[in-house]
């Protein structure tokens, strides 16, 4: 803490704290909505096998195809696939 305000960027240690509190609910904030969006998924996993609407892949190719639509990415590269919604 005294080398954030030593460095000039902060008044005193009492903004160093208030910030660090910030940053914190910040994160947590977004921690939850990732949970969030993690459990929705999963909800709407289980309904579409109470359905039925499933697909089995069969080949890693059958894999990554789905992880591509799923996330919008290539499996392993993290590169973004042109005119893809998802991300």
């Amino acid at each position: 803490m005294d080398r954030q305000v030593g460095s000039g960027r902060h008044q005193n240690v009492s903004e160093v704290v208030r910030e660090a509190l910030r940053r914190t609910e910040a994160s947590l904030v977004e921690e939850n909505s990732c949970i969030a969006a993690i459990r929705a998924a999963i909800r709407e996993g289980r309904e579409d096998i109470a359905r039925g609407a499933t697909t089995l892949g069969e080949t890693a190719d059958d894999d990554a195809q789905l992880y591509a639509a799923l996330t919008g990415r290539r499996s392993g590269t993290g590169r973004e696939i042109a005119g893809s919604s998802r991300g």
